[in-house]
């Protein structure tokens, strides 16, 4: 990926470039190198700006949130994340804003590990719920049905990690049985 980078730099393929960004940065948070990878995803950022880019944009913010989140900066990560949301919504990308609710719901579920407030929860469960309206409501026809039924599976296991936090045994059970409904029965077929 970097001699890539390195030959749409040499090019002065601004879109391969960002595109090389994106991939350098996921594979550099999945072992684990967080700071590495939010550089890639500011680059990435910056590239999408000079292309005018706004999903790109929007990407690169959702990416560099995570990855914040992931080094406990929870504030700067709710802001990038805010962002995210902001330029989906800017283009009326329900995809993308979909995935801007969800990511800031983990955000304040992990907020919640380290402050134990009830607040955060209520903030994630507000967040999940937005998410989950938007796949019920909007996606049919705009995500392919294993899409759609990979992101409820992860929005019900995420509420039920949410009511297990709120001591809401009935909620908690409904939830998680429901992720794993979908992933015992809907994935495996899609």
């Amino acid at each position: 990926l970097e001699k890539a980078k390195l030959k749409a730099q040499k090019n002065n393929d601004l879109r391969e470039q960002a595109n090389l960004c994106n991939r350098l940065g996921e594979v550099l948070a999945r072992h684990g190198e967080f700071e590495e990878a939010i550089r890639e995803h500011q680059q990435e950022l910056q590239l999408s700006e000079a292309l005018s880019d706004v999903i790109g944009r929007a990407i690169a913010n959702r990416k560099i949130g995570e990855c914040l989140a992931e080094i406990g900066n929870y504030a700067g990560a709710l802001k990038h994340q805010r962002r995210h949301l902001e330029l989906a919504r800017s283009v009326s990308n329900d995809i993308e804003e979909q995935r801007a609710w969800a990511t800031i719901g983990r955000t304040y579920l992990y907020i919640y590990e380290t402050d134990q407030s009830r607040e955060s929860l209520k903030e994630a469960e507000n967040a999940f719920r937005k998410s989950l309206a938007i796949v019920d409501e909007r996606l049919e026809g705009k995500a392919s049905r294993h899409e759609l039924s990979e992101m409820r599976a992860r929005l019900y296991l995420n509420l039920g990690f949410l009511y297990d936090n709120l001591k809401e045994a009935d909620k908690c059970n409904h939830y998680i049985c429901k992720s794993v409904f979908i992933a015992e029965y809907v994935l495996p077929v899609g």
